[in-house]
């Protein structure tokens, strides 16, 4: 079965190469190879020695080491996969895909859209992620600056305006959702702009 192994806790050496999913951290003429995502990239990118609190993920035939610049994000992740549906790679590319306190607001606010936009993850998944770990979260106390949650409201706003916007044109409700869902802009009428140009399309 796939588990992980609480074998490595962290890893502090020389980084030895790094690129926006990789890391190699030398310790003691030893390389290992973490998978890491965008954020921990940013992070580390540039430094000589690191730190990152490692994951090691067990299967059959793989050994994987996944790593992260900070415990909150190792907590995020292991939070995630902790969701039937999520494995490592999904976990990652949500975490790449947003900032921990991002993702902490997006979770509390019901926000599904703004997980949904990570690589691999459909919005069912995205939602299943929301319900899952909101009590989880509330539970270790995240720390979600107000700022983000309003952020995300609003955003939630915007999609709820452009949608009754478009229905009262004559546009199917899944239709209208499915389209919403591809949009970027984050107030209702640059949504609805871009909502039309794929309805229209259709």
């Amino acid at each position: 079965g796939e588990k992980g192994v609480r074998m490595y806790y962290y890893l502090q050496g020389d980084l030895a190469y790094c690129d926006p999913q990789t890391a190699v951290v030398d310790c003691g003429g030893v390389g290992y190879q973490c998978n890491i995502t965008a954020n921990t990239y940013r992070e580390i990118c540039g430094d000589s020695r690191v730190k990152l609190y490692t994951y090691l993920h067990v299967k059959e035939d793989a050994l994987t080491l996944y790593g992260f610049a900070d415990e909150q994000e190792k907590q995020f992740f292991l939070l995630l996969i902790s969701i039937s549906g999520v494995g490592p790679k999904g976990a990652l590319s949500v975490l790449s895909e947003m900032l921990p306190d991002v993702f902490a607001a997006a979770v509390m606010t019901g926000d599904y859209r703004q997980i949904s936009k990570a690589n691999g993850v459909g919005p069912k998944l995205a939602q299943r992620i929301c319900l899952e770990l909101k009590d989880k979260l509330a539970k270790i106390n995240v720390p979600v600056s107000e700022t983000q949650v309003v952020a995300a409201a609003a955003d939630k706003a915007a999609f709820e305006d452009a949608a009754a916007i478009l229905a009262s044109f004559g546009y199917h409700k899944n239709d209208v959702a499915k389209a919403l869902e591809k949009c970027t802009a984050d107030n209702s009428q640059d949504l609805v702009r871009q909502a039309l140009r794929m309805l229209s399309n259709v």
